[in-house]
């Protein structure tokens, strides 16, 4: 779809070229015109498609193991939320404008696409984007202070990088109850796995209330 916009812009952007060249009455400015036109389309096209302004979401992949026996880790959810930030008098406000969200597989493996769409529900991209990874009965990262990335940032571990995330096996009951995730501010449709984890999670440590 993306691609088509991009077509579509090029055509809006040709069609007057076109009609000058109609109206061009000496050969030699037609040809000129003509060859100009042939040379710069691809050069537009490509501009238009790498800097018109569109909606953007930066993909993650990676793995997710035990940080005590390195064994992957199934089931675990890892939200991705996007933020965006803006200047005030203050200092800089982030706030959350979006997300995605998977599972582990059997390996302990995940991969959240990257996304690009013109049009979309908010006008303009994120400015930066963070990771929650949670299982129950795992410390979760970034929280946990034994969580980590690889060497990474925990705070904004970076995208299009394939990176091990290491979580710790939560031993007590008390543990638990205090790694809890809050959650963010974002719409419940875009984090149902991880609600539900946690959901689990909570009825498991006795709690009645539930998200």
């Amino acid at each position: 779809m993306e691609k088509l916009y991009a077509f579509i812009t090029l055509v809006i952007i040709y069609v007057p070229i076109i009609f000058l060249i109609k109206r061009c009455k000496k050969k030699v400015f037609k040809v000129i015109f003509i060859v100009l036109a042939i040379i710069s389309s691809p050069v537009i096209y490509l501009t238009i498609w790498f800097n018109f302004p569109y909606y953007y979401l930066a993909p993650f992949e990676g793995r997710v193991i035990d940080a005590d026996t390195k064994q992957p880790i199934e089931g675990a959810a890892v939200l991705a939320v996007y933020n965006r930030c803006i200047p005030s008098v203050q200092g800089i406000i982030s706030f959350s404008i979006d997300a995605q969200e998977t599972l582990t597989d059997n390996k302990g493996e995940f991969k959240i696409p990257e996304v690009r769409m013109w049009f979309g529900g908010n006008p303009r991209s994120p400015q930066e984007q963070n990771l929650t990874i949670f299982k129950p009965e795992y410390g979760v990262f970034p929280d946990h202070a034994r969580s980590s990335a690889g060497g990474e940032s925990k705070t904004w571990p970076p995208p299009k990088k394939y990176i091990v995330y290491e979580l710790p096996k939560l031993k007590t009951r008390e543990e638990r109850r205090s790694n809890l995730p809050m959650r963010p501010n974002i719409p419940d449709e875009k984090m149902k796995i991880f609600t539900r984890l946690l959901n689990e999670e909570r009825t498991s440590l006795g709690y009645s209330t539930k998200y």
